[in-house]
């Protein structure tokens, strides 16, 4: 699995990063006995189902079954291969892997070349702002919105010239194909002949992931050129740029979000630039007004609070409402700070200041409340006309609510403003709950998220757990268990991984052993089994008693198994009138029959 990466390398990765370390770096963790736990940021959670343990240097989530090592969760949640995940471990730690002769199938990787190019690209972008006659003008631009040089810099901004090919003709002197280049978003086929730069005459923001490689990039048309196109253009999906799981600056502002517990969720590149450089460095956008699934549980994962600040004109849209209420599914507390009329975050802190700036979000309101008061500027509640659309509108919105007690407390509200009785406002948001909850199951829209999962017996997951924790078991293990009793190849694939790791009476590596494994299954399966809290921290006699039951009731199985497909062969050479080979099948049977009633843990 190593994949051109030495093993003594990788041995080398593994001995100088701490899991507990590198998993606090992308979300909180809190302590809980001798293990940590946190939200996973695998699946939608409100609370924590991840455990990672120090001590085995293993991470496992009892909601949705994620779970493996340092090196299999840098692949998970950065969608990595093991090269491109071990690569990133090794810079960190300060692990040098040593140049291949011949290119490593890592280098041949196509998201490796894109984010290789990626990179190139956003340095071309920086040279052109910085070097060129037609870059003055955008970087004057920046310095008029006091966007100063230090912060420019930090966030890589650049500038793409008007020449259509441009980028797309210093690349390929670089050796970069058009293939690549169109796969990367960065250029796209002429109508009729030949390849143009997707981003011409643009300032350009290079859009970083978590790990901080460059995924794609949003390019702005300078103000007065919005004839030329649209004021703002992303990069298309490449396969490292997915615009629905990557936050603008989240990569600058995750330490200050993780420190504070709180996020501000601003709209746009600029604002999010702008407010760092003010000092309001837990800032990040959504790449669009439209929170998506991904993008709310990489927040919840940092942030127990969420505080919008959009212009003021998107923060009413419907879009708005939905990425919002996904988020506050998640278990985040959701506030909406309302910016001045006609404002965005970065007009508002570069007129008044971040300390103006953060009054604002600090007297931000509940997302149900601010969507409640939305709703009554709408309408006149003073005719019953309005009275009655406005009382439609606000049972489907309470519907939505977080909780329980969210729901009642406006419910309570809103009765009291509208002089009507509270029962009958109950009643009614009761039937738009149960039509909801029908309409739900019928469609079958939501699709619960499912643990991956091999099918094992629950003796064998046993086995795995007890052989990966004792050498006495494992030696125990390899002495009585036969691999013939397990028929599952995966499953037998990890007794021979412990049979081989075990020979010398050492204790088996639950990491050595997931290195083998790429599929999440079989990590999964692993990592849940060690990690199972009923098999921790048994007595030795329990758990060699523990041993002996599994193997006998494997053996069991198998010798059903066996003894009914030989007796499908026996009635087959009976049909054929083989007497030599029925001979030979019938000793075996009567072998076999013997065997059942002896403990095969006590046979030699």
């Amino acid at each position: 699995m190593s994949r051109g990466i030495p093993e003594n390398v990788i041995e080398e990765i593994r001995q100088h990063t701490d899991l507990v370390e590198v998993v606090g770096e992308y979300l909180s963790l809190e302590r809980r006995g001798k293990n940590m736990i946190g939200l996973c940021p695998f699946h939608s959670e409100k609370t924590p189902s991840l455990t990672v343990s120090p001590e085995k240097q293993l991470f496992h989530c009892f909601g949705c079954g994620a779970s493996g090592n340092v090196f299999s969760f840098i692949m998970q949640i950065d969608n990595l291969t093991f090269p491109e995940a071990a690569r990133f471990l090794a810079g960190r730690a300060g692990v040098k892997i040593p140049e291949q002769k011949k290119s490593a199938p890592a280098e041949d990787d196509l998201k490796a070349k894109i984010y290789q190019l990626n990179q190139l690209a956003a340095k071309y972008y920086v040279y052109c702002l910085n070097n060129t006659g037609a870059g003055k003008k955008a970087l004057d631009y920046l310095y008029r919105r006091g966007i100063e040089q230090k912060t420019i810099e930090q966030f890589m901004i650049g500038y793409a010239p008007v020449d259509w090919t441009g980028f797309f003709s210093f690349a390929q002197k670089k050796g970069f194909s058009a293939e690549l280049l169109v796969k990367a978003g960065l250029a796209s086929p002429g109508r009729q002949k030949g390849f143009y730069d997707r981003f011409r005459n643009r300032i350009v923001f290079p859009i970083l992931d978590i790990s901080g490689k460059v995924a794609g990039f949003g390019g702005r048309l300078l103000n007065g050129e919005e004839k030329q196109g649209p004021k703002y253009l992303n990069s298309p999906e490449t396969p490292v740029f997915d615009k629905g799981s990557i936050l603008y600056g989240m990569n600058l502002a995750r330490e200050w979000i993780r420190r504070e517990k709180l996020a501000i969720m601003m709209e746009g590149y600029t604002d999010v630039v702008t407010a760092y450089q003010a000092g309001i460095k837990n800032a990040v956008a959504s790449l669009g007004t439209s929170l998506t699934t991904s993008q709310a549980r990489s927040l919840r994962s940092q942030a127990d609070t969420v505080v919008t600040a959009y212009d003021s004109d998107s923060a009413g849209e419907a879009a708005t409402w939905r990425g919002l209420s996904i988020l506050q599914s998640t278990g985040c507390l959701v506030q909406v700070a309302e910016m001045p009329e006609g404002s965005d975050p970065d007009d508002f802190i570069r007129e008044q200041g971040a300390d103006k700036f953060l009054e604002i979000t600090r007297n931000a309101c509940p997302l149900m409340e601010y969507r409640l008061r939305q709703l009554k500027k709408r309408y006149d509640l003073s005719s019953d006309r309005g009275r009655r659309e406005y009382t439609e509108e606000l049972l489907e919105i309470l519907v939505t609510a977080g909780n329980q007690i969210e729901q009642n407390y406006y419910l309570k509200k809103a009765a009291e403003e509208l002089g009507v009785d509270e029962d009958a406002l109950r009643s009614e948001l009761k039937k738009r709950r149960y039509r909801g909850n029908r309409s739900m199951q019928a469609g079958k829209q939501e699709v619960p998220e499912k643990k991956q999962h091999i099918n094992i017996k629950p003796a064998e997951k046993i086995l795995i757990s007890l052989m990966l924790q004792s050498k006495e078991i494992a030696k125990q293990g390899r002495n009585q268990l036969q691999l013939d009793f397990i028929e599952d190849e995966r499953v037998r694939n990890i007794f021979t991984l412990i049979f081989e790791q075990t020979k010398d009476e050492k204790m088996a590596s639950v990491d050595r052993i997931l290195d083998h494994f790429e599929d999440p299954q079989t990590i999964n399966l692993i990592t849940e089994a060690v990690t199972d809290p009923a098999l921790q921290d048994l007595l030795p006699q329990t758990a060699k008693r523990m041993t002996e039951d599994c193997i006998n009731k494997l053996y069991t199985i198998w010798a059903k198994r066996k003894q009914i497909e030989l007796q499908k062969k026996l009635k087959e050479l009976e049909q054929q009138g083989s007497e030599e080979q029925l001979e030979e099948l019938l000793k075996e049977h009567q072998h076999l029959l013997k065997r059942k009633e002896i403990n095969p843990c006590r046979m030699e």
